[in-house]
Parts: C-alpha cells; sequence; structure tokens
C-alpha cells in the first residue's frame, strides 16, 4: 500500500473503533460485541459501490472505478477488523449462553461469513492476486457472495437481516446496467463485425482492431471490458483494455476501436498464440464500456505525456486527441512532451506511424517533442533531456548530434530512439523550467514508473510558494495498470 492508502486506512478505522466502543461500559463485551457487527454490516454496500463500473459514487464525483478501488480496499479491510471484533466479544461472553454451536444454524452460518470474508481478504493481497489473477477473480467473486448470503441468513435469524439485503441491491445495479450496456453494443445496435482482427506486431505482441457502434464514442484515455467467448477460459471472462485510438469523425456511426496487447499469461498469451498461427486472423469479441474518467487536457499550455511499455495504449490517444484540438483551435496547449520507455525498440512498430502521423498533423503553434527511449541496449549510448538546456543553464547536444553519436540507432517512421533509462528529473525540470502557463502531467506504466515520476515532482515543487513565486501549477494524474 501507498503512504496516502495506510493513511486513509488507518483514519478511517480510527473512526469507526471510536464509534465502536465511546458508549461502553468498561469495554464490556456485551456492549460492543455487537455494535461492532452492525457498524461493520453498514459498510457493507460500499463494498459493491467503491468496486462496481457502474456506481453513483462515480457518477457524482466523476472519479472513474479503477480509482474507487482503491477506497473499496481500504472500506474492505476495516469491516474485516470490525466481523473479528464480533466473533471475539461474542466468544467472550460465550454466545449468549449457547455451548454448542453446531445445534444452532444461524450461528454456524455466521462463523462461515467471517472465516469466507477473512480468506477472500488474504487472497486479495497484491502479490497473490497479481500471480494468479485469473483464479483469484473468480473465487473473490465466489467468495464474496457467499459471504454476503450467509451473513444475511446469520443476521436475519436475530432480526436484523435489513443491515443487509441493500448490498444486494448495490450489486444488482451494477450487473444490470453491465448487461443492458453489452446488449445495447453487442446485439441491438447489430454491428457489421462482430469479429476482432488480430495482428501480430512483434513476437509477444499484437495489435487488435474491433468495429462498433458506440452511440457516445469514447474519450481519449478510456479503457472498455473485451470478452472472447472462444478462447477465454469461461464464455463470460471479461479484460480491461485501453482504446489506443480516438474517435474518427469519418468513419461513420461504426467506430473502429484500436487496442495494443502484449503477451503475458492466460489469455493475452492465448490471443498472441492465435496471431501468431494466422497473421489477421479474426475471432469473435463483444465490447462493454467505456470506462474511466481520464483528464482533459486542452486548457493546459504544456501537456507532458509519460509511458512504460503498454502503458503507451493511454498516452497516446491524449497525444493523437491534443494534436487534433490544436490544429481545429479548440485547445490551449503549445507544447507535448511525449515519453516513451520501452524495453525492445521492436515495440516501436505498435504506434511508430501513429507518432509520425502526429508529427506530420501538428500545426506551427504546437510544439511536439517525442522522445522514446531503449532500455534493453547493452551498449547504452548517453541521453540527453527534452529541454535544449541543461540544468546548470548550458545547452545540451542536439538530437542531430545524438543520433550521430548513436549510428545503430533504429530508425522507424522517422523516430530515432535513445537507448538507457532516461533520467526524469532532468527531463522533468528542462520542461518545468521553461513552462508558461498550467502543466499536466500524465503517466502510465509499472507502479515503479509512476513512483519516480511523482518523486521526482514532489523534490522539484516543494511547496505553494513555488508557484506563487511564478512557477507553473501542476496537475498530476496516474493511470496504473498494476493488478
Amino acid at each position: 500500500m501507498s503512504l496516502f492508502e495506510l493513511f486513509l486506512t488507518a483514519v478511517y478505522i480510527a473512526a469507526l473503533l471510536i464509534w465502536e466502543f465511546v458508549h461502553t461500559n468498561n469495554l464490556d463485551p456485551s456492549f460492543w460485541s455487537n455494535k461492532a457487527v452492525h457498524i461493520a454490516a453498514a459498510q457493507l454496500p460500499l463494498l459493491p459501490a467503491l468496486s462496481s463500473k457502474n456506481n453513483v459514487i462515480g457518477w457524482l464525483t466523476g472519479i472513474g472505478h479503477e480509482k474507487l478501488n482503491v477506497l473499496h480496499r481500504i472500506v474492505a479491510r476495516c469491516i474485516l477488523v470490525l466481523i473479528w471484533v464480533h466473533l471475539w466479544g461474542r466468544w467472550k461472553i460465550g454466545f449468549t449462553g449457547v455451548d454448542d454451536i453446531a445445534s444452532h444454524g444461524w450461528i454456524q452460518l455466521g462463523v462461515v461469513a467471517g472465516i469466507t470474508y477473512t480468506l477472500a481478504i488474504v487472497l486479495s493481497i497484491r502479490p497473490i492476486r497479481a500471480y494468479w489473477y485469473e483464479v483469484f477473480h473468480v473465487l473473490h467473486v465466489v467468495l464474496i457472495f457467499v459471504f454476503i448470503l450467509t451473513a444475511y441468513l446469520h443476521a436475519s435469524e436475530p432480526g436484523f437481516g435489513t443491515y443487509v439485503w441493500p448490498t444486494w441491491v448495490v450489486w444488482g445495479f451494477d450487473r444490470v446496467f453491465r448487461l443492458s450496456r453489452h446488449i445495447a453494443l453487442n446485439v441491438v445496435l447489430k454491428p457489421q463485425h462482430t469479429e476482432g482482427t488480430l495482428s501480430l506486431v512483434t513476437p509477444d505482441s499484437l495489435r487488435l482492431h474491433v468495429t462498433r457502434r458506440l452511440p457516445l464514442g469514447w474519450r481519449p484515455g478510456q479503457h472498455v471490458f473485451l470478452t472472447f467467448p472462444t478462447i477465454a477460459t469461461m464464455p463470460f471472462e471479461t479484460h480491461p483494455f485501453t482504446i489506443a485510438s480516438i474517435p474518427s469523425a469519418t468513419e461513420g456511426s461504426e467506430k473502429q476501436l484500436t487496442f495494443y496487447i502484449r503477451g503475458r499469461k492466460g489469455l493475452t498469451q492465448k490471443l498472441v498464440e492465435q496471431a501468431t498461427d494466422k497473421d489477421g486472423v479474426k475471432v469473435p469479441v463483444s465490447v462493454e464500456g467505456p470506462y474511466g474518467a481520464p483528464p482533459n487536457l486542452a486548457p493546459y499550455a504544456t501537456s507532458i505525456l509519460v509511458a512504460g511499455g503498454t502503458g503507451v495504449s493511454y498516452t497516446l490517444p491524449l497525444l493523437l486527441d491534443l494534436v487534433k484540438q490544436s490544429r481545429d483551435g479548440t485547445a490551449l496547449t503549445k507544447r507535448i512532451v511525449f515519453i516513451w520507455i520501452l524495453r525492445n525498440e521492436d515495440h516501436l512498430e505498435w504506434i511508430a506511424s501513429a507518432l509520425a502521423d502526429a508529427q506530420a498533423c501538428a500545426p506551427p503553434s504546437l510544439t511536439l517533442d517525442i522522445n522514446v527511449f531503449v532500455t534493453s541496449k547493452r551498449d547504452a549510448t548517453p541521453t540527453v533531456p527534452v529541454s535544449p538546456h541543461k540544468a546548470d543553464g548550458s545547452e545540451s547536444p542536439s538530437r542531430e548530434e545524438d543520433s550521430k553519436k548513436s549510428p545503430e540507432a533504429a530508425e522507424l517512421g522517422g523516430l530515432t530512439p535513445l537507448y538507457g533509462r532516461p533520467d526524469m528529473r532532468d527531463l522533468l525540470q528542462g520542461v518545468l523550467r521553461d513552462a508558461e502557463g498550467p502543466v499536466s502531467i500524465d503517466v502510465s506504466g509499472p507502479a515503479g514508473l509512476v513512483k519516480d515520476v511523482r518523486g521526482t515532482l514532489a523534490s522539484l515543487v516543494t511547496s505553494v510558494k513555488d508557484v506563487l513565486k511564478g512557477g507553473p501549477t501542476i496537475h498530476f494524474h496516474a493511470e496504473t495498470f498494476t493488478l
């Protein structure tokens, strides 16, 4: 967990425990044992409300479900503490005089609910869910379903079922909404092409093209959930993928969605194997979405887009959309700095043509700096910052000079990659020093990259005084794809 997540968890559980014990008589378990589970049950509707893809909280706040999921985990941990406080309290007072638990079904159900929920939380620990994500997802749904069912039956016996059943309503709303949207996009609108086209880009990655009628379109940076019924282990197994393309006004009612997928394990590896066997193969695919709440970058004078690996699927559409808006005169953007860090230069083929088109379409009023860093090169050449000035104010080598020093650098679509890991501090410091007006920094990629960019910004902008003294206001947005 991040320090922010730890802080919120500590504050929330402290508030609940104060609520739990503030009106007790000498901490007598008969006062607080049942109160603990009443408070826990009152939090249960927050679990689906903060994890479901469609919920009122997200609609009111404009925050995507992937961001609200942090609060979902916080509430889940706090409920776990309160459940075990209740179980401990009931054990201390002897289950209201009942010695044989086996003879009372509602008590058995309560024990099953507590153990099931505990197991669900343990399996949700990040290393476990990242290693066996597909298994975790199925078990998580099953365990939580069993927990809510047994908790409701357990609470109904003493007359407290009304604490639990609203959870079903919140969860059911999301299920019904998602099912309705799925039917609308894949059945009612009757797309002409129900299959997606898989094209192998590199030995371990592919490009997926899907055509759908999306009446409301999508915003650059949003994602959808895709279902591959003939490839997935389970027919209704869905996976989120960021849309790497932007809606085109010339496409008509049917829009083409482009995805870049790197084969890792499970479903993505099966997709790569399909594309390897036959390039351009068509596979049935269903679309549900779009989701996510990416920021609007049009009001910012400078936009810095940082991506690592497949995180470029998020920053690329933001770049293309900003170039389009700048050309149409609907954005205030004067400079875009695009930074992509990848392991293998072969992955440049993912978006080389798109980047070349962006450079060709950029209006004269827009400065577009595209920087690609390849980290797998053995004999890495020194990298240079984006800004034409070093941190000490002296001139940095130009990109032309650097390319001369790197004769082995592969040029693809007019792009010359730099080898080695970038110095993020030099990159950001140079851009922020020259920035005029508000700055937006969007980063997508591994947790280490997000942490590096966030830490660098924290060291460069140490206080509000920096802004008051004339420094740029900075908006930071992280789009992580960690599990």
